[in-house]
């Protein structure tokens, strides 16, 4: 066995997953999640919100998230003490701040600081994947299609996977050579943030408000005008552009709460059911993954809307719909710490094959003692 944990808090920001992987088998031997605290949770929203947006705090955030990634690997040992000193790295992908790649000088942010994760863990730690892409002329995400790739070598192809998390991407494999991805648009994140703000829940349970409510169709087809759904692939985006203050242009009184919801759930079935219709050869399956895989009444659209098109969780075959992106991201700290180039040119555009990610020593006083 060759054992790395990936740490991964996606763009629904609900926590970190924690995934301890064998990354010869692509196993997943066990996966936590672990919420954020309270005061990192604010912490974070008041910077996002630009409510706080100083350079001493977002410095300091960087250190707080350091902290929480380094607990829930710490976690995830102590429930695993057996592999602990057998865990070769971390990968860590970190809290994405802040993603544009087609701005006049591309940027990315993650925070999460990879010092103190391998201080604190006493293992070598793995981080800052995307901004090599960008360097190499790439997008700097999704890099989910390329371990898609290897990881469903012998299912039915062609394949389609949707990762449902904040922010929707697809991976498409033809065949077992050629594999494209991209980010579609939203996937939790408007849903998430509207029933935040007018419930106070992080999240719609089963789709079960969206699903009392009734779609908009006036404004479903303004939301899904925006030039984003437009533009060809390659392309990524953050949950910093699909956000409340964009969804506030195309509002008006009168319109019910539960309603909009709706139309938010609406809009995240029709573009994911929009670009698998539009892929070159119709996929045998369609797998789901992420957050999304959980919302009852987003399936059951989905589904829907794909017709006779086989659709199930990847849980199905036995691969953690809740962990996959963890267990990339520890897939990702295998290849850095071994120096294998990888090529995203089908992916994330870029001009040429790069080692993504940055290598941090392991802390000297807990190495190879991984003490809680």
């Amino acid at each position: 066995m060759k054992l790395y944990i990936g740490l991964m808090s996606g763009t629904s920001m609900d926590g970190i997953d924690a995934a301890l992987v064998d990354v010869e088998s692509n196993r997943c031997i066990d996966g936590i999640t672990r919420p954020y605290s309270s005061h990192t949770k604010a912490f974070l929203q008041a910077v996002l919100e630009s409510k706080v947006n100083d350079l001493k705090s977002f410095s300091q955030l960087n250190t707080v998230i350091g902290q929480e990634f380094a607990l829930a690997a710490n976690e995830l040992m102590a429930r695993n003490s057996q592999y602990s000193t057998e865990i070769l790295a971390i990968g860590s992908h970190g809290q994405t701040l802040c993603h544009d790649s087609t701005a006049d000088i591309p940027y990315t942010v993650q925070l999460g600081c990879a010092h103190v994760i391998a201080e604190h863990t006493g293992i070598t730690t793995v981080a800052d994947f995307r901004t090599r892409d960008i360097v190499a002329g790439g997008q700097g995400a999704p890099f989910a299609p390329i371990y898609h790739q290897a990881l469903f070598q012998t299912a039915q192809l062609p394949l389609a996977l949707v990762n449902i998390g904040g922010i929707a991407n697809l991976s498409y494999l033809q065949d077992k050579k050629t594999v494209i991805g991209y980010d579609i648009g939203p996937g939790n994140c408007l849903m998430d943030s509207w029933i935040e703000k007018n419930k106070n829940h992080s999240y719609d349970t089963d789709g079960l408000w969206a699903a009392s409510g009734q779609v908009i169709h006036s404004l479903l087809d303004q939301l899904m005008s925006d030039v984003f759904f437009q533009r060809p692939s390659p392309k990524s985006i953050g949950k910093e552009y699909f956000s409340l203050p964009w969804l506030a242009h195309f509002l008006h009184d009168g319109m019910l709460a539960q309603d909009i919801q709706a139309t938010l759930l609406q809009l995240t079935a029709l573009t994911i059911a929009a670009e698998i219709r539009r892929l070159a050869i119709e996929p045998k399956q369609v797998l789901i993954c992420g957050g999304g895989a959980h919302n009852q009444q987003l399936i059951k659209v989905l589904a829907n809307e794909l017709h006779d098109l086989p659709l199930q969780s990847t849980s199905a075959l036995g691969i953690s719909a809740d962990y996959l992106e963890a267990m990339m991201i520890a897939w990702l700290a295998e290849k850095t710490m071994n120096d294998i180039p990888l090529d995203m040119s089908t992916i994330t555009g870029a001009k040429r094959k790069a080692v993504l990610g940055v290598i941090y020593p392991a802390g000297i006083d807990k190495r190879n003692s991984h003490a809680v």
